[in-house]
């Protein structure tokens, strides 16, 4: 091919660039209004699926004709578009998106003279024929040639960079995080190995890579959630690997250098890498089980306040997005059940009908040659400014009296000083109950009722250094007192002081990945120890006990617990909770009595509710009557605890009618919980004299 020929093959990719980007900027306004209009009705996955068809719309390099296409509704003919800013006879080299056009169409050029002939149709040299369009056409051209290559490599140059440091991390080795995470891939049926492996620069959890994919987890995200919350973001990372997801972010990335002018597309993939992530949640749901979605919730979100700020690399899934997906996040999880991720014949239909009218081309007009929008159309470059970083929010904007705000300050000024307790900026009021105020140097914070303007609580975080030696003393003893044996090691440590009904708590925490140690702030004295150990590692009295409670309530299938923790304050509880490798179920015993104190079998209420319509908390209605309610839960209560319902009174609870309160006077209370078939799976006793008793 001759230079002059590859020259028009360029110009002519560069045609089917620009008229492309142009309809799918169109498709993309089309995608958001059924987005809008079917919001609440489609589910996640359906709403993430719609942003394909934009990526199949990109990737055409032809479609047929429709009079049914919606770009013939586009203000614009043949003609129209097909200007001198290029070449106009086509070359039969050119992409089939363009049609030849005759050489005895008309057409327009720059010159103020309609019936002027094309420069490039005249035996006079081209350079007697000056066209400013078509200079202006080849500079747009050289323009977005140079702009897709160095975007092109700064994307391989950033990812390779993210790719090589990662490449030096060493892979987590933890028995428990490991085997943690196997559970959670063999439960999802990914048959592919996957190393997890340390964050190093990545402070988000994430996908790495598609072809062969690695978890990456940073060592503080590790030690600040708990095996539960940890299996929550597995499963969460699984769902993006199961789904492809780093893969369609690459191929969007690929489209996105070639079309980097266009701001449409941009504000599309950042609204697809939202869907994204909201369809990923919907899936790890699916498999953790509704009953838990919030605690599903209250962990993402945790996370998302630390990293959603991290940009959406195209080689990795990782949490990303501003505060407006973290309340879209926040409502999808609240609302999700069971049907929230399976295939739903109005999403097909959304997707079907979307695709039939913006996956052909324009049905050709009689006066034109080619049934294709052809010609380069102008693309706007300006920014719409939606982008443009919101302004963060301070005490100074929020409705709080001064002797309100000058209260929170005294109270954090009591624990961190003059110098550092000014307050100044304010947590989202987004994804907050309460206004939280903190201070400039973001160790602490102060938490205000919005209704009652009254404070909550003042928290301030220290690094173990920065600890009081009697607090670090007095915690290390108390842990000895009930594990000798075990290493006292605290890697976080936050004082509390809390308001409640014209009282105040006052504690100091201190916590690891395996322990949290809770002191009175004001005594120095213990309130509270929670130890976590392997199973095989757990009391053999509480053991057993947890083992035939289980057979007792007849989940119907095998269960294995993994892990026990042993929850011990002085004078008012010692209990060992076990768990089994899933988190669907939930035993507490009684360390010295060996009595059972709760049992909770979600993955029993999971199976029962699997094929059952979801019913939200506000249209709950009680299963049984009162009567009814005694007669069903009287046998197993007394099975379990050795406590006879007869004279017992029942209400249920305000906020979920499914939770019943069973009471009698100088009698333990006795909680239950009944699904949606009727069965009960939770049973809790609150003793009458307010302790434990074990």
């Amino acid at each position: 091919m001759t230079l002059g020929g590859r020259s028009l093959s360029l110009l002519s990719f560069f045609d089917w660039v620009l008229e492309t980007s142009l309809m799918a900027g169109v498709l993309a306004g089309l995608v958001l209004l059924v987005k809008v209009i079917a919001r609440n009705k489609l589910s996640p996955r359906w709403h993430y699926m719609l942003w394909l068809v934009i990526m199949a719309r990109l990737l055409l390099p032809w479609a047929p004709e429709s009079s049914f296409s919606v770009y013939n509704l586009l203000p614009y003919g043949q003609e129209a578009l097909w200007t001198s800013d290029a070449p106009s006879p086509r070359p039969s080299e050119a992409s089939p998106v363009h049609q030849e056009i005759p050489n005895n169409a008309p057409t327009k050029t720059a010159s103020v003279e309609p019936e002027q002939e094309p420069p490039v149709q005249t035996a006079e040299p081209a350079e007697k024929q000056p066209s400013a369009r078509f200079s202006l056409y080849k500079l747009a051209f050289v323009v977005w040639l140079l702009g897709a290559v160095c975007l092109g490599i700064l994307t391989v140059a950033a990812n390779r960079r993210v790719y090589n440091r990662l490449a030096k991390q060493p892979v987590i080795a933890d028995p428990r995080i490991v085997d943690l995470f196997e559970q959670c891939r063999k439960t999802m049926a990914i048959r592919q190995s996957i190393p997890l492996i340390t964050a190093g620069p990545i402070s988000s959890p994430a996908v790495l890579g598609f072809i062969r994919p690695r978890i990456v987890l940073s060592d503080s995200l590790i030690n600040m959630l708990d095996d539960r919350q940890l299996r929550f973001i597995f499963y969460h990372e699984l769902a993006h690997v199961k789904r492809k997801d780093v893969a369609v972010n690459w191929l969007m990335n690929g489209l996105l250098i070639l079309h980097w002018f266009n701001p449409v597309l941009w504000y599309a993939y950042y609204r697809m890498r939202e869907d994204q992530e909201m369809a990923a949640d919907a899936l790890a749901l699916s498999y953790i089980g509704a009953e838990q979605k919030e605690g599903y919730g209250h962990a993402i979100i945790r996370l998302l306040e630390h990293y959603s700020t991290l940009y959406p690399t195209p080689g990795m899934a990782n949490l990303s997005g501003g505060k407006q997906q973290i309340k879209r996040r926040i409502i999808m999880i609240k609302n999700y059940h069971k049907k929230s991720y399976r295939w739903s014949a109005l999403g097909l239909a959304s997707v079907i009908a979307l695709s039939s009218v913006t996956l052909v081309n324009a049905k050709a007009s009689p006066e034109s040659a080619s049934g294709n929008l052809s010609a380069p159309p102008v693309i706007a470059t300006e920014s719409s400014g939606s982008s443009e970083a919101k302004k963060k929010l301070t005490i100074h904007d929020i409705p709080l009296d001064k002797n309100v705000l000058e209260a929170a300050q005294e109270e954090l000024r009591r624990f961190l000083g003059d110098s550092q307790a000014e307050l100044y900026e304010v947590a989202d009021p987004d994804i907050t109950a309460e206004w939280i105020l903190l201070n400039k140097n973001g160790k602490g914070q102060v938490a205000i009722d919005r209704n009652t303007k009254q404070i909550v609580n003042a928290l301030v975080r220290y690094t173990w250094d920065e600890t009081d030696a009697a607090v670090k003393n007095t915690a290390a003893e108390a842990f000895r007192q009930v594990d000798a044996n075990k290493t006292f090691a605290a890697e976080t440590v936050e004082r509390e002081k809390r308001f409640e009904d014209g009282k105040s708590t006052h504690e100091w925490r201190l916590q690891s990945k395996d322990m949290i140690v809770t002191l009175d702030a004001d005594t120095l004295s213990e309130r509270g120890i929670a130890i976590s150990y392997p199973f095989a590692q757990g009391n053999e009295k509480a053991k057993n006990a947890a083992l035939k409670a289980i057979q007792t309530i007849n989940v119907g299938k095998p269960v294995t617990f993994k892990q026990a923790v042993h929850n011990y304050s002085e004078g008012q509880h010692d209990l060992w909770k076990f768990f089994d490798d899933g988190g669907n179920y939930v035993v507490v015993i009684g360390s010295n009595t060996g009595t059972i104190k709760s049992i909770s079998a979600y993955g029993k209420v999971d199976d029962n509710e699997a094929n059952l319509p979801h019913l939200l908390d506000k249209d709950r209605k009680p299963i049984y009557t009162k009567e009814e309610a005694i007669a069903a839960a009287k046998p197993m209560v007394n099975k379990l605890f050795g406590i006879d319902l007869a004279g017992y009174s029942v209400e249920f609870a305000t906020e979920n009618p499914y939770v019943h309160i069973f009471t009698k006077a100088g009698q333990p209370t006795v909680h239950a919980t009944v699904d949606r078939t009727g069965e009960f799976w939770n049973y809790w006793v609150d003793p009458e004299d307010g302790t434990m008793n074990d």
